[in-house]
């Protein structure tokens, strides 16, 4: 039997502010945790998610959310996926440091363990040494150093003692901010744009608390299990979604999933909008949304371990009475007008430089056109001819009526990435049976990455609620199926 080592480190230094040096800030992608509180006075869970750790904000809190003082409860941080790190630096608030008389009023965390963690084929491992640290119960930030493998993608927290509270049992932690050391290229625009989504998150959040009632049709589970059904590993090919769908075996666990699945992989092969053929620009209609941007917000902390943005971008559109659509005609018209000034401005600038190239050259403009593909002004051209072209097959498309579309396509371009930014173009294919998504196809990368979500629901408390999602999930090395419950 082979034992893991364990790291024991004293106590970490107070510090006013978190000093890390040349080390890099890192943002989570997302946060999760085993636990979190939930009571009368955090009207729509506001307060106390996981995610309120990123938030920068010490009124806010992650509080664990089982009898006692949570020890053994968790939380897991998850940023961008490193291949030369070394070590975490890691800075904590330690307990609720909204006030002091909050701060002593609750519990605080006091032995912790720290865990690197990778994402594997069957979910979250650790990976490297554990590390034990006694945080010191102040307030003010408290650093510990954590050494990581070369590839790392996030830490895991778990409570192993906690300082009590003088009136209340709930252990808190308000912050975690994470920096590394490395060798990997740092690329502080993906950690602005990771930064801008937990602070878009946590508005929202405060934005739905104000309100009495939101009026959505959609009441969600605090948070998902996930249980893994199927995984087998994969030789990448070129496949339509109709043959990659064939691979997944028609097992008892999620026989019936994978019908809806496949049905669902069959019409996104017809609508795809990378297709020049398109069903859907061809014959639905294109239109403008409005879905309930709160069902984001939420979604982004239920689906925490779905880890899927295109399903939470889409949480808008499960239910149709949180959505309306209207005709949008013009939007073709527009980009079709958009993409020709593009061409011809590509054109004008592509003669101009062959122009200027000749008489340079006494008139001779052998080799002006190779060198013309690389000058500034044509290439920022081709930039924008591409990018019309990329809005050109972008849009939103339902079929059948626009009260009670039988399904909705949405695609669109968007920045992401976890080491850099990048535009990956997005389709989500929302199916549906009645009011309600059965289905729900997230495709990135022109098919790379495809998942397809199948939907049960059932009633609660006079709204509809996920009973579970099955989901079936293809990236290139591997091909996985996962089911999530709502958490007892």
């Amino acid at each position: 039997m082979m034992l893991l080592s364990l790291l024991l480190a004293a106590a970490p230094p107070l510090l006013l502010e978190p000093d890390a040096g040349t080390a890099n800030r890192l943002h989570p992608r997302r946060v999760t945790a085993s636990s979190f509180l939930e009571n009368g006075w955090n009207t729509h869970e506001q307060n106390y998610l996981p995610l309120y750790i990123a938030d920068e904000d010490p009124a806010t809190a992650w509080v664990e959310g089982v009898k006692g003082r949570g020890e053994g409860e968790s939380l897991e941080w998850w940023g961008p996926t490193l291949t030369k790190a070394k070590r975490y630096r890691l800075f904590l608030r330690n307990g609720y440091q909204k006030s002091a008389k909050l701060f002593r009023a609750n519990a605080r965390p006091r032995k912790v363990r720290f865990e690197p963690m990778v994402q594997g084929e069957t979910g979250a491992q650790t990976t490297g040494t554990p590390l034990e640290v006694e945080l010191k119960d102040v307030q003010g930030w408290q650093e510990v150093r954590l050494p990581v493998p070369a590839k790392v993608e996030g830490v895991r927290l778990t409570l192993v003692t906690t300082y009590p509270g003088s009136k209340y049992e709930d252990t808190c932690l308000s912050d975690l901010r994470v920096y590394v050391e490395g060798d990997d290229p740092y690329r502080p625009e993906a950690e602005a744009a990771a930064f801008e989504k937990v602070r878009a998150f946590a508005f929202e959040r405060k934005q739905a608390a104000a309100r009495t009632d939101t009026g959505s049709k959609v009441a969600w589970a605090p948070r998902f299990e996930e249980e893994f059904l199927w995984s087998q590993s994969r030789d990448w090919a070129r496949e339509t979604p109709v043959q990659v769908f064939a691979r997944f075996p028609d097992e008892e666990t999620h026989r019936a999933a994978l019908a809806v699945a496949r049905e669902t992989a069959a019409l996104f092969h017809k609508v795809d909008l990378q297709a020049d053929a398109s069903e859907a620009r061809k014959s639905w209609t294109r239109v403008s949304s409005i879905d309930d941007g709160a069902q984001q917000a939420l979604a982004r902390t239920a689906l925490s371990t779905v880890n899927d943005e295109g399903l939470i971008e889409a949480a808008g559109l499960f239910h149709l009475g949180d959505a309306s659509f209207t005709e949008d005609d013009s939007a073709q018209e527009r980009m079709q007008e958009s993409l020709e000034e593009a061409r011809a401005n590509e054109a004008h600038a592509t003669r101009s430089c062959i122009e200027a190239c000749a008489k340079r050259n006494d008139g001779e403009a052998y080799g002006c056109q190779s060198e013309c593909e690389y000058d500034p002004s044509v290439t920022a051209t081709q930039k924008a001819v591409a990018e019309s072209q990329q809005q050109f097959k972008s849009g939103e498309f339902v079929q059948g009526s626009t009260t009670e579309p039988t399904a909705v396509l949405r695609g669109l371009t968007r920045e992401s990435g976890n080491r850099e930014v990048h535009r990956t173009f997005r389709q989500s294919l929302v199916r549906y049976t009645g009011k309600k998504a059965s289905a729900v196809l997230v495709s990135e990368d022109g098919g790379g990455i495809l998942s397809v979500h199948v939907l049960e629901w059932a009633k609660v408390g006079g709204k509809e609620r996920i009973a579970s999602i099955t989901s079936f999930r293809v990236v290139l090395g591997s091909l996985r199926v996962v089911r999530y419950r709502p958490a007892a």
